[in-house]
């Protein structure tokens, strides 16, 4: 097996780390789902009767997100989400944040080709923006292949991706029937510190216009870096949580833990209790999630 390298990038409590190692990354707001009704909405015309927005599980502020028509949908539209069980296929664990269980995940019931997912994100006091979610397809044959995005800065009046001078740092995912992490950064100076921003899927890419097929969402997280603190002050505060090195094959715990290995489709790849090592000579090239004592989530790079 060839020598592999092992690059830790430092994340603060519950959450994850970024490529900017110069900047310590805070959670801004969360959905977990968990707390979703099993049926939030029968299969009705939602132009006339809307599906109510649903409240960040966790916010530094107020953030919501609203599954919806797109806007000159020509009404009826007859489509509704809910939520399944973890053991059923829906709930995933790698983006789960604090100590949540799996539990729930969001179901965009079909047909979707004319919906929209916004999420109302206020990033006042942070920069940076980086929104992360799991995404699976209901199966090969049904469900959106793709999911496409924008952002607003001015509360929804005016839409941007890559196609119309906005800075996104993709436009467009592919979904599977496999879960999958999926990262997405607004770069766009003018999404940091905004109270007005908004961040938009569309579902995309076909197989999402029939009777049958949907896509699952969970663990929507939406992170920044706070602004005016650096990151030395913001690591002297994290001197009681555990960290991680790395050397050649292994990575070092500062102290005895319990940790579990993610791929990036959310399937567990390793196990250890109670070690301060964690050997990963084993392992491909890749990135991979490890969460510590079923709380901490770090992001490890191996190559």
């Amino acid at each position: 097996m060839n020598m592999k390298k092992n690059l830790f990038l430092i994340a603060v409590v519950l959450v994850f780390a970024t490529t900017q190692l110069s900047a310590v990354t805070t959670l801004i707001h969360y959905w977990n789902f968990n707390s979703v009704s099993p049926k939030l909405k029968a299969a009705k015309d939602v132009v006339s009767f809307p599906i109510p927005a649903f409240a960040a599980d966790q916010s530094v502020s107020s953030a919501s997100l609203i599954y919806q028509a797109i806007p000159g949908t020509v009404s009826p539209y007859s489509t509704y989400c809910d939520s399944v069980l973890f053991t059923t296929g829906t709930g995933n664990p790698v983006n789960m944040r604090g100590t949540d269980a799996a539990g729930l995940g969001l179901r965009f019931r079909n047909p979707s080709d004319k919906m929209q997912l916004i999420l109302n994100i206020p990033s006042t006091g942070y920069n940076n923006i980086i929104i992360s979610y799991d995404i699976q397809r209901s199966s090969a044959a049904n469900g959106a292949a793709t999911n496409t995005f924008f952002y607003s800065t001015d509360n929804g009046t005016n839409w941007k991706n890559s196609t119309n001078s906005g800075l996104l740092s993709k436009d467009t995912i592919q979904t599977s029937p496999n879960w999958n992490f999926k990262t997405v950064s607004i770069t766009d100076p003018a999404a940091n510190n905004n109270s007005n921003l908004l961040f938009k899927i569309q579902f995309t890419g076909g197989q999402n216009t029939g009777t049958s097929g949907n896509n699952r969402i969970d663990n929507i997280t939406v992170e920044g870096t706070a602004i005016g603190i650096t990151a030395a002050i913001e690591e002297s505060q994290l001197t009681k949580e555990i960290t991680m090195t790395s050397k050649t094959g292994v990575v070092i715990f500062s102290e005895a833990c319990d940790a579990v290995v993610y791929n990036v489709q959310g399937k567990q790849v390793k196990s250890v209790a109670k070690t301060t090592n964690l050997l990963t000579s084993d392992l491909d090239n890749g990135l991979y999630i490890v969460r510590i004592n079923c709380s901490l989530s770090k992001k490890l790079i191996i190559e």
